[in-house]
């Protein structure tokens, strides 16, 4: 019975981590701009704020098609970041923990619906 798994000299052979890497970063990508144009489609204003983008590249989300947005996540980096500073985060996860960390970000983004409401 033979390996198929190994190389010719018996290990292992050896995974590129980096291609890993990119895959990941498609896939967030693709997660990221899929939540962008479902929420762009229902609730253009909640999308500004929970994605901090202009209305105009919302409105280029909304018609986006899968085509497009797999090329865009395609990319090979990250299209996103957070609208948080570093040292914000770090010290929230110091003092409450990772799963109090999502209600903190959750209570700040209705904060700021309610103050964008007229």
């Amino acid at each position: 019975m033979t390996d198929t798994h190994k190389t010719p000299d018996g290990e292992a052979p050896r995974i590129d981590p980096a291609a890993y890497q990119d895959c990941e970063v498609d896939t967030l990508n693709l997660m990221w701009l899929l939540g962008a144009r479902e929420l762009a489609r229902s609730d253009a204003e909640k999308a500004v704020l929970v994605y901090g983008l202009d209305r105009e590249v919302l409105d280029i989300l909304r018609h986006a098609s899968l085509a497009m947005l797999h090329e865009l996540a395609a990319s090979g980096v990250l299209l996103f970041r957070p609208r948080f500073r570093v040292c914000w985060l770090q010290e929230r996860l110091r003092t409450t923990g990772p799963s109090a960390l999502g209600l903190g970000l959750q209570v700040i983004l209705l904060a700021a619906d309610e103050a964008a409401q007229p």
